[in-house]
């Protein structure tokens, strides 16, 4: 699955890119078919990061200890409910879990916006997939999820004892969405000013 999910985020990356240049570009204008494209990249973005996510996962619930992420943060005893929180409990996998929610919202944008501002949505698609490429970015070469030990140890380290609490679970997906939620305006005050 470690190779399923590196390859999601290097699909990411190039999805990302592709709708923050044409974005940017404004080459779209009078172009109908380039500016929609710009706009459903914001689509295979999020379904590129669930995929990834989805192996980090897969890791995570079938103990897979050979993928370091999965091995500091989890063990064989640690509860199930929080094998769900270890996805966000180290820098990795909270890069991804930002990157996933902020493509989720990207996503959504598109979708409700309304009919009315249907010409500013190829600029919040190259705001928002900027920033989400800025995280891939980082997890492909700084912090990847997705790194593999050389060899695979017999059990994790576990959760940190001061994260074992129910407040783990909740606490930081709140915070991420409060946090990420504030991408979206921000990227329709840039698709205005460059509008």
């Amino acid at each position: 699955m470690t190779l399923l999910g590196q390859f999601a985020l290097w699909a990411s990356l190039l999805v990302g890119s592709w709708a923050a240049v044409v974005g940017f570009s404004g080459r779209w204008h009078g172009r109908q078919e380039l500016a929609l494209s710009v706009t459903r990249a914001v689509y295979a973005l999020f379904a590129t990061l669930l995929v990834a996510s989805a192996a980090l996962w897969q890791g995570l619930i079938t103990h897979d200890f050979n993928i370091e992420y999965v091995a500091s943060y989890t063990s064989r005893n640690l509860p199930g409910y929080y094998i769900v929180s270890a996805f966000w409990a180290g820098q990795k996998g909270s890069l991804l879990f930002w990157a996933v929610v902020l493509s989720s919202f990207a996503a959504l944008a598109q979708w409700l916006t309304p009919a009315r501002y249907r010409a500013l949505l190829p600029y919040v698609a190259a705001v928002t997939s900027s920033v989400t490429a800025f995280f891939i970015l980082v997890m492909l070469f700084a912090s990847n999820p997705f790194e593999r030990l050389p060899f695979t140890p017999p059990d994790g380290n576990g959760l940190n004892p001061q994260l074992q609490n129910i407040g783990m679970i909740i606490h930081p997906p709140m915070l991420y969405l409060g946090y990420i939620s504030i991408t979206i305006p921000f990227a329709f005050a840039i698709a205005a000013l460059l509008s």
